[in-house]
């Protein structure tokens, strides 16, 4: 397998288990891949998650998300004094803000059907209907919505006509696309017309008292699997915020002592997609993180890499030096800059021999 890890990608459900016993709160959430449970949230991440996905579990549905799992050589220490070599897995989900699942305006997506998430693309002439879109924003500032889509004929100067795509929210213009952009909208929006449908795409809503934007995040035509147009799929009718849900139990206890209690799930709310292995430690009064990509090294090379940054900090400071008036200063600068990177390159190495440290007493 080398130093680099293998990778598969599969969709994870989301499930919560109000009657696990080990949540004293009821907040257990298993990430399941074809019904087989494959791990949980941790318990920060289940808390911060668990009353939307609980929401969404009251209404009949069910919170999936891309999955990766990352399968790494390590070695570790055994009793007779040697090293051997055993696959560690790792799994890592995306998962947005729990404020950017559901969207704001949900009563009036019944007949909607939207678009699966694509690239972020800006809509244009948003700031005519600021009063429309500022009644949406929430207080944080930052909510999803649900714009639909409408097939918007312009005519030019020269008497030609030129079709866009105008955006409404709730059946108020909002916005309308670029020339360009709306050519990725059209075929899919002409299509939705002769299912009998209206076509819906996410749009992240962002604003404040004096400004707000939406920015929608939508698939483009030749990005449509063939299943999602033949289904033209609508949102599930989402029940009414409340402080707790009645839902059935869904945990599955452990058959043998023999099997290893599944591993939390690492979550990436950033990216919402895959995540890097990263491990954070404590040095001196410092704290260093640390991912893949750095272990690949051993500790003596960032070591020697910070010596590099002093002797390259040095040697910048003697050319900088015969400059009027500034050169001792620059050269001070140069040579404090390749002290802090020393510093930092030294941090990464003794973490590594930490991590390191602790998988051998594993």
């Amino acid at each position: 397998m080398g130093d680099e890890p293998r990778r598969a990608s599969f969709q994870v459900e989301l499930v919560p288990e109000p009657d696990n016993p080990h949540s004293p709160k009821g907040d257990a959430i298993s990430a399941r891949v074809d019904g087989r449970v494959i791990g949980y949230l941790s318990s920060s991440d289940a808390a911060k998650w668990s009353p939307v996905i609980h929401r969404i579990a009251a209404s009949g549905a069910t919170v999936t998300t891309p999955g990766n799992v990352f399968a790494y050589n390590r070695e570790k220490w055994v009793d007779n004094g040697k090293y051997e070599t055993e696959v560690e897995l790792n799994v890592r989900i995306g998962l947005p803000e729990p404020e950017m699942i559901i969207p704001l305006n949900l009563d009036s997506l019944s007949s909607v059907s939207v678009l699966p998430w694509g690239s972020a693309l800006q809509v244009t002439k948003e700031e005519d209907r600021f009063d429309h879109l500022f009644e949406y924003v929430p207080a944080g500032g930052e909510g999803i919505v649900v714009l639909t889509m409408h097939r918007l004929e312009q005519a030019l100067k020269n008497g030609t006509v030129k079709e866009l795509v105008e955006v409404r929210l709730d059946g108020e213009r909002v916005g309308q696309l670029t020339s360009a952009t709306s050519q990725h909208y059209l075929a899919t929006i002409r299509h939705a017309e002769d299912m009998g449908k209206e076509l819906g795409v996410w749009a992240k809503l962002r604003g404040s008292s004096v400004a707000a934007e939406p920015v929608i995040q939508g698939a483009r035509a030749i990005d449509l699997p063939d299943t999602w147009l033949r289904a033209m799929p609508t949102l599930p009718e989402i029940v009414a915020k409340a402080p707790t849900y009645d839902l059935p139990g869904t945990y599955i206890e452990e058959k043998t002592a023999a099997r290893k209690k599944p591993a939390p799930i690492r979550t990436d709310s950033k990216t919402a997609g895959v995540g890097v292995n990263k491990s954070t430690y404590q040095v001196g009064k410092k704290s260093v993180t640390i991912d893949d990509k750095q272990r690949r090294y051993s500790p003596g090379i960032y070591r020697a890499a910070g010596i590099g940054i002093i002797v390259i900090g040095v040697l910048l400071g003697a050319i900088l030096a015969p400059i009027p008036a500034v050169g001792p200063i620059l050269t001070l600068g140069a040579i404090v800059l390749g002290i802090l990177g020393n510093l930092s390159q030294r941090r990464i190495a003794k973490a590594l021999e930490i991590e390191r440290g602790l998988r051998q007493r594993e």
